[in-house]
């Protein structure tokens, strides 16, 4: 029944490179339509048994205030146990908590879903990630459900593994179009630019306020200062633009 859902998404993760909101956006909306998803988020663990989020889709803003992007391996949350017990946590109780979640039962879910699962995500036998998506409707895990989102597990360790730049291979001081006479250089402050060159690498608002220190509003207002000065309808057309310019850039060079 699944196996539908799971061509496409291969299909739509060799089509073309994707942002990571871009892949979440066509998981909750194409691949696990049929299970009536509503929203996902995705967080990499890293050396130091740290979990960073980045990227979401579909969660309100506010909601998602309440809780931390950064946080501990050993933290009491379905996306750490899915990690450390290396299995699918399965949640049918939404709007409420389990009691084993004391971390998270002072900020009672407020939306509408009804249930989560979350699951780990590995490379070679070892975690890399965890994904928690969140459903409309409660639902009994059974073994097609578990074949079906293990094989999206697999799926998103492939693109982790290979359309993410490493965090912090990147000069925060080098913005190579600033100085030209291209619109780029003319329309936007260096920190736009920069922001512009992290858009065009594939990296996410949250990843992007990580690496320059900054909040994700903050980058999320940058952007939008950015699409309005180059006229463009968001990150794909402002990255064309960006690499556009590059181009002419290292031309003249």
């Amino acid at each position: 029944m699944y196996l539908k859902w799971t061509s496409e998404f291969i299909k739509f993760l060799g089509d073309q490179d994707h942002t990571i909101e871009d892949v979440l956006a066509h998981l909750v909306l194409r691949v696990l339509a049929p299970l009536k998803a509503t929203s996902a988020v995705i967080a990499k663990l890293d050396n130091q048994n740290s979990i960073m989020t980045i990227g979401r889709y579909g969660i309100n803003s506010d909601l998602y205030g309440q809780y931390e992007d950064c946080f501990s391996l050993n933290d009491r949350l379905p996306i750490t146990d899915a990690i450390r017990q290396r299995k699918m946590i399965v949640i049918n109780t939404l709007p409420e908590w389990p009691a084993e979640y004391s971390e998270i039962l002072t900020s009672p879910y407020q939306s509408e879903e009804a249930s989560l699962i979350a699951f780990p995500i590995d490379k070679s036998g070892t975690p890399i990630a965890s994904a928690a998506i969140f459903y409309e409707s409660s639902f009994e895990m059974n073994p097609d459900i578990e074949l079906f989102l293990q094989s999206i597990a697999n799926l998103l360790s492939i693109y982790l593994t290979s359309n993410t730049q490493p965090d912090r291979v990147i000069n925060l001081h080098q913005t190579p179009i600033s100085t030209q006479s291209s619109q780029i250089g003319v329309a936007l402050t260096e920190r736009q630019q920069l922001i512009l060159r992290m858009i065009s690498e594939g990296r996410t608002n949250i990843a992007i306020g990580d690496l320059l220190k900054y909040s994700e509003s903050t980058i999320r207002q940058e952007t939008i200062k950015i699409f309005s000065k180059l006229h463009c309808d968001g990150r794909d057309e402002a990255s064309k633009l960006y690499k556009k310019e590059l181009l002419k850039v290292q031309a003249a060079g």
